[in-house]
């Protein structure tokens, strides 16, 4: 490779980190679309690195706090993470330490898409909605408080 393409790829990433956070893989991903050594690469990532533009950390909590506002469940943020390249254990550890009410985030989910209901649902309807929140990755116990809770009994 020559400096001008080795120039040119430290100007993409650092455009790109200008704009978002990034995970390590997110931006090794990008870098060999553009056909960048697998040197270069590892080379650019552990300059940046060095100098703060990444930090898996500071990217871990941003992502967490990005599914959160959409309204996933932890199952899915999990899943989500993997594909992301985020570290699990550190996920893990994060989402201890902010102490998610998961409960809380499946009916605000629910509320969200079903708003109140006060009538029974049929069959097909709740199954239908449990579909869907299982999608956003809540657990059958987080959907039964969600829906239970906007019934009113």
């Amino acid at each position: 490779m020559d400096e001008q393409i080795k120039q040119k790829l430290k100007n993409y990433v650092l455009w790109l980190l200008g704009r978002q956070e990034y995970s390590k893989k997110e931006l090794a991903q990008k870098l060999r679309m553009k056909d960048a050594s697998e040197d270069y690469i590892e080379q650019l990532l552990s300059w940046c690195e060095s100098l703060g533009y990444i930090d898996e950390k500071r990217y871990c909590e941003s992502f967490l706090r990005r599914q959160i506002n959409k309204g996933l469940g932890q199952k899915r943020v999990l899943a989500e993470a993997t594909n992301k390249g985020v570290d699990r254990a550190q996920l893990m550890t994060l989402i201890e330490e902010q102490e998610i009410d998961w409960f809380e985030l499946a009916l605000e989910t629910y509320q969200r898409k079903y708003g109140l209901g006060d009538k029974q649902l049929d069959y097909k309807e709740k199954a239908k909605r449990v579909r869907y929140m299982m999608y956003r990755g809540f657990g059958y116990e987080e959907i039964n408080f969600a829906m239970q809770a906007t019934i009113g009994d």
